[in-house]
């Protein structure tokens, strides 16, 4: 990378950033990616997902990271892995978690009896690798369903209002379903409930809003990882496109917004690429970077 060897590490948004608009990696990103990794480059991903639903776009980097690991914060701050089962020499090695951080069970009571009894909105639970809704209708079933075709995961269908899993453990994160126009609705009515006791994050694609452990965020992912590899803040470039990416953007030591972001990412981005995720827009910057 160019500026006299300053970046060290590229962080990078999956939806609405890396992917395109049919959520895949494509050929070209792949195949720049891999050539930044070979010069020395670290290459992360920074995501709302979780590690299950990032496993496809991992492998197609198959990048050769061998003992060190693809650096991985996922679940929007909430947890930080190194993975090495995508490499067939550690097919079998357990990921190394850096950082997890749960949902409170006081949070994770109050979002569950908001989502039922008030918006009449089912919730995803997530626990460990695992995905959990208790869906009573068919909007529910629809919401659900609609989530698993975009992130490629299973979501397991329980009918005991959540009971076994919260006994089970905390959630990683939680995700209440909503209509795309009720989306600001529902933000707020989450929001407001939490009065601050949790970090709530109105969700893209806008048809859902998630409920993280209060300063959890993808920005302190970042530093959290940052710590753990050896690398500043200023040596890293993030891009992004949602307002799960704010914080993000504004930590690392360059932020870019994608053309296609939100307004208030936009705001806050040292810069905005020229091209839309569409038209490959995160190598495109990298590339014109690299000259």
């Amino acid at each position: 990378m160019s500026s006299k060897g300053k970046y060290k590490m590229v962080a990078i948004d999956l939806d609405g950033t890396l992917l395109n608009t049919d959520h895949q990696i494509s050929q070209s990103s792949v195949e720049y990616l891999r050539h930044l990794h070979s010069k020395g480059f670290i290459v992360a991903i920074a995501t709302g997902r979780t590690r299950s639903s990032t496993e496809e776009v991992i492998q197609a980097l198959n990048l050769p990271t061998g003992e060190e690991g693809f650096p991985l914060v996922c679940l929007n701050g909430a947890c930080g892995l190194k993975i090495y089962d995508y490499q067939e020499e550690y097919k079998d090695q357990a990921d190394k978690v850096l950082f997890h951080d749960c949902v409170p069970v006081e949070v994770a009571k109050k979002t569950l009896e908001l989502a039922k009894n008030e918006m009449g909105l089912v919730t995803n639970y997530y626990l460990g690798r695992e995905i959990y809704a208790n869906p009573t209708c068919e909007k529910h079933i629809k919401s659900t369903e609609k989530y698993m075709m975009l992130t490629g995961t299973k979501i397991h269908y329980i009918t005991d209002n959540y009971a076994d899993v919260l006994k089970r453990g905390l959630p990683s994160k939680m995700l209440v379903f909503c209509d795309p126009e009720e989306i600001d609705e529902t933000y707020k009515t989450v929001l407001d409930s939490m009065h601050e006791e949790a970090h709530v994050i109105r969700g893209s694609p806008p048809w859902f809003v998630e409920i993280l452990k209060k300063d959890i965020c993808k920005g302190n992912g970042l530093i959290k990882l940052c710590q753990s590899l050896g690398v500043s803040l200023e040596e890293t470039i993030a891009f992004g496109d949602g307002s799960n990416d704010i914080e993000f953007l504004q930590l690392a030591g360059k932020g870019i917004a994608m053309k296609n972001a939100r307004s208030d990412v936009k705001a806050v981005a040292n810069e905005v690429t020229e091209f839309t995720n569409a038209e490959d827009g995160v190598i495109k910057t990298l590339m014109k970077m690299e000259q």
